[in-house]
């Protein structure tokens, strides 16, 4: 993946440069004749003085979207890539909401994105498959709470774990305890197998895609110099 600063370099030094490089040895090529000595250094001159003023306005504006890209990996980029690394997938994602909507304003430098391609529509993407297997799974865990002595102490990694939604981790719980949830997500298969085959279908598309996205924006933080772990206080001494 080419680096914002690459493609900040090519907008703003490189195509300029090269325009007025080319603009200026056309024009003397077919005007060479009517140029004395003193017309020559004249127009190497001015050519000189934009191309510095070129590098004067480039150096601005690197600096700029460097602060720019700091500013958006400490507030948006690391959190996004932390969510995505480690997603729970079980419960809402109103933390990646806020965090795609912030990035789509902050999130730009002239006309460059500071954000992988496309990156906001696979995370509209990624919310909307999750958002169907979470409807599925919450009408799961209300199955199983009519069916549980007490729901309130329902141990959701063990309900998931028996209906078959292979969570990342499951607590060590008596055999009595895995018995009786093993006979409740039986029953919830039993009796309502389309709700369970769709909430795991949805559940996979949703792993997917997450770590379609998090493999993305790992390669734009790497290829920007972006750091992917979290700070320690040795590093920020």
């Amino acid at each position: 993946m080419m680096p914002v600063s690459t493609r900040l370099t090519l907008l703003v030094l490189a195509l300029p440069v090269f325009f007025i490089v080319t603009v200026f040895v056309v024009g003397f090529y077919f005007y060479r004749e009517s140029f004395d000595a003193s017309a020559f250094s004249t127009a190497v001159s001015s050519l000189l003085s934009a191309i510095l003023v070129i590098l004067l306005v480039w150096e601005r504006l690197r600096d700029s979207l460097s602060k720019k890209l700091e500013y958006l990996h400490k507030n948006f980029l690391f959190k996004l890539c932390s969510d995505f690394s480690r997603p729970n997938l079980f419960w809402t994602q109103d933390e990646i909401k806020r965090l795609r909507s912030n990035l789509e304003k902050y999130g730009k430098f002239m006309v460059l994105r500071l954000y992988p391609r496309n990156f906001l529509n696979k995370i509209d993407e990624f919310l909307s498959l999750h958002g169907e297997f979470f409807k599925r799974y919450m009408e799961i865990e209300e199955l199983a709470k009519r069916q549980i002595e007490k729901p309130v102490d329902m141990h959701r990694d063990l309900l998931q774990y028996c209906i078959g939604l292979k969570p990342d981790y499951v607590s060590d719980y008596t055999t009595e305890t895995k018995q009786k949830y093993e006979e409740t997500a039986q029953k919830i298969i039993k009796e309502n197998p389309q709700l369970v085959s769709e909430a795991k279908e949805f559940l996979e598309k949703t792993r997917r895609l997450d770590k379609q996205v998090f493999d993305e924006l790992e390669d734009f933080l790497t290829s920007n110099n972006l750091r992917l772990e979290e700070e320690t206080s040795s590093t920020r001494w």
